[in-house]
């Protein structure tokens, strides 16, 4: 689905990821974790266009999007989220999600500006679908809310909603469970499951390694930009160099 051959990103002298290379598989969650500073977001922003790699290659689905900008990745299927919050917080629930969809509109500009029936056809099934995705995000009861109005926890799953509303292949969340409460991430980790299972691919930067290890089919650990390791859950949590640099003994 997606793989980084040697990917290089530089900020001067500094080294944010060194020839970094490894793949994720089609229908997996897959966990990109390490020490905050290793390289995770910056690896985001460089696979989805917000930064230029210094070098390297990034490949979705066999097409070159190296150095691609942007909005040209998100239509090509793939989304992601921020650490802070995202969304459009004036509007309400609903109509983030209808919003965003319209990243994927398929009628033509001037029936969109005359409000012909094929516009209004497709601006109805946004809505359709805007209405399945709160209830599969069980937000149905914030539908009408603004979303400026919603608690933090609820905004941040808010966040992976309206990205997930552009129908991706590929979904990149990051760190999607900070600032939630522990009935928050049940359930947010639950969603991310069940897209897993419905066929979606998933890349995951997170820092709560009791999800992480439950939920991902493999990780990928960076440190202070360099890969460290790679494997199952399993191997990964029993890698001497990833205990050593970022899970601590206890996980031994």
């Amino acid at each position: 689905m997606l793989r980084v051959h040697e990917l290089t990103k530089r900020f001067g002298q500094a080294v944010a990821l060194n020839s970094v290379s490894f793949g994720i598989e089609p229908g997996t969650i897959h966990g990109l974790i390490g020490p905050n500073g290793s390289g995770k977001t910056t690896f985001f922003n460089v696979t989805t266009g917000f930064l230029a790699p210094t070098a390297g290659r990034v490949m979705f689905k066999d097409m070159d999007i190296t150095g691609m900008p942007s909005h040209k990745i998100a239509r090509l299927g793939i989304a992601r989220t921020f650490q802070n919050t995202s969304n459009y917080a004036n509007l309400s629930v609903r109509e983030n999600l209808v919003t965003a969809a319209r990243n994927r509109i398929e009628t033509s500009w001037l029936a969109n500006i005359l409000g012909l029936r094929s516009a209004r056809t497709e601006e109805e099934m946004h809505r359709k679908s805007a209405d399945a995705i709160l209830e599969r995000f069980g937000m149905r009861e914030f539908a009408s809310s603004l979303a400026c109005d919603l608690p933090g926890g609820t905004q941040k799953i808010l966040g992976v909603a309206i990205a997930f509303s552009t129908a991706p292949r590929l979904l990149m969340l990051d760190e999607p469970l900070a600032g939630l409460n522990s009935g928050e991430k049940v359930r947010l980790m639950e969603i991310i499951r069940g897209l897993r299972d419905d066929g979606m691919t998933l890349l995951l930067i997170e820092h709560d390694m009791k999800a992480i290890m439950q939920a991902c089919d493999r990780i990928t650990v960076l440190c202070y930009g360099d890969l460290l390791a790679e494997g199952t859950p399993a191997e990964v949590s029993r890698n001497p160099a990833t205990i050593q640099a970022y899970l601590g003994e206890e996980a031994a």
